[in-house]
């Protein structure tokens, strides 16, 4: 049997460190730190606006709707509201950020192949791998129905931010199953550029793109209400 945590690395073939040093990681990682900037900036302008300086205000709307406590989440204040979905946002991106290099999907598919291996599943791996993609789905409908609860009567403009932030969690989540023709599949070139690059990269543009079409709207003045054209 093969021992627990066999390979070269600290997990498997894993161990921290930099994870992608090509250009277009390195181009990657930067694209979700600029999405962040952007993100915790609309946070920043709505607490502002509103005369909330306690960023500490933006963590129960988000416990609410994680929890589907719908009516709580509809009497938090929209400036409050808004402001928590932008902060989330900017926890994600910047998580994904860092990720980027760290890659520690890798880390998680090493441990889950030294479980197979352990316990005598690897060969039935396929199914658990089609079974963990369908509840990543099933997550990202989940998210997508959180953020739509947040963004509720703001969906015209902030449609794509939200879009990209869920289609990044599920590309990230999904390709840390490993699935081999999805394996395949991100690695193949359109035009000399590999099909994940594409899709990491469009996604982030999305969000970096619904932040900076929703900043005009806001309202910075210190002590009026936070708005936005809807």
């Amino acid at each position: 049997m093969t021992q627990p945590f066999s390979g070269g690395g600290w997990v498997g073939d894993w161990s921290p460190g930099i994870g992608d040093p090509t250009f277009a990681g390195w181009l990657t990682a930067f694209a979700y730190l600029g999405a962040a900037a952007l993100c915790f900036r609309n946070e920043r302008r709505l607490r502002a606006a509103s005369g909330d300086a306690g960023p500490t205000r933006t963590l129960p709307p988000l416990v609410y709707a994680v929890f589907g406590l719908w009516g709580r989440l509809a009497r938090t204040p929209p400036a409050t509201r808004l402001a928590s979905l932008w902060r989330g946002l900017a926890v994600v991106m910047l998580g994904l950020g860092i990720n980027k290099q760290l890659d520690l999907q890798t880390a998680l598919t090493e441990i889950g192949r030294i479980m197979a291996r352990s316990e005598g599943w690897y060969a039935g791996r396929r199914k658990i791998q089609v079974q963990f993609i369908v509840a990543v789905l099933l997550v990202g409908i989940w998210m997508l129905g959180v953020v739509f609860a947040m963004s509720r009567g703001f969906l015209a403009r902030l449609w794509p931010v939200l879009l990209g932030s869920v289609f990044l969690v599920c590309f990230v989540a999904i390709r840390a199953s490993s699935f081999h023709h999805v394996d395949r599949l991100l690695h193949l070139e359109l035009g000399g550029l590999r099909v994940n690059w594409i899709l990491e990269l469009g996604g982030i543009c999305l969000v970096a793109f619904g932040a900076w079409r929703a900043a005009p709207a806001l309202t910075p003045a210190k002590g009026t209400p936070a708005t936005y054209t809807r």
